[in-house]
């Protein structure tokens, strides 16, 4: 009687923790975006360079993002990375503004970019206040571009997530598909290089899945896998295919919309 009574106060425990986690979760989108007037804005930097690994020369791939005059990132952003680096988006001015992304130039370890020269991304982005982007950084030089996406990021139902797959891997001969190892089945196929699929919902998996990457056109042989992605409730996610052979090796990524 007594080991009945402490398994249902464990369970009630774990419930209360289960709800307060949700309620807290529910709560932080409003205050994420907080001003009505303002975009919210998340950059994606897959930018591959165009100098191979091992080669003489140096191939920037870290870039510091403006909007208009407006420096947006403290820090440069590597490739490949995201930011903001947490799930939040940055606030920035809606409308159509341009995005700047200059190369992190250094002499004597100081940032000195060449105006013109080292812009390596200006794409002009039509925002609107109150929604959601992630702008992608793709490509390699001197084709490079920026592929903007609307998020919607509403959650899922209790016991679920949602995720997405954008493939940014410069070759536009290799689509490829997405296996889940808990769901044991293809959560994504034929996904072409620049396509950004729209979110799906799927079940919380009660332990760890691994998602293996393979290429459409011979789905018998895995290219790289994504290990021990755990995905929480309620969450939302991306998963970015990115890197090119003989220059960054390729890799399936991912970061936490909400």
């Amino acid at each position: 009687m007594k080991k009945t009574i402490a398994f249902l106060s464990l369970a009630a425990l774990s419930l209360g923790i289960f709800s307060c986690e949700k309620n807290k979760l529910d709560e932080n989108l409003p205050t994420q975006f907080a001003d009505p007037s303002k975009a919210n804005l998340r950059i994606v930097n897959a930018y591959t360079s165009n100098i191979p690994a091992g080669a003489p020369g140096v191939g920037i791939t870290r870039f510091y993002a403006y909007q208009g005059t407006t420096k947006l990132t403290g820090n440069p952003l590597a490739s490949p990375s995201v930011w903001p680096a947490t799930s939040a988006y940055a606030a920035v001015e809606a409308g159509s503004n341009p995005l700047f992304m200059l190369l992190d130039r250094r002499v004597n370890n100081v940032y000195a970019p060449v105006a013109v020269g080292d812009t390596a991304f200006r794409e002009t982005l039509n925002l609107t206040a109150g929604a959601a982007y992630t702008a992608f950084l793709v490509g390699v030089a001197p084709t490079q571009e920026v592929l903007l996406s609307e998020d919607n990021i509403t959650p899922s139902a209790e016991r679920t997530y949602k995720i997405r797959v954008a493939n940014l891997v410069p070759d536009t001969e290799k689509a490829l598909n997405i296996f889940s190892r808990r769901q044991q089945r293809t959560i994504a196929s034929n996904v072409n290089y620049k396509q950004i699929g729209s979110f799906i919902e799927l079940p919380v998996p009660a332990q760890s899945d691994t998602l293996d990457v393979f290429a459409a056109a011979d789905p018998t042989v895995r290219l790289y896998s994504l290990n021990n992605f755990f995905p929480a409730n309620k969450r939302v996610y991306t998963l970015y295919a990115q890197g090119r052979v003989g220059f960054r090796n390729e890799a399936l990524s991912v970061y936490t919309n909400r």
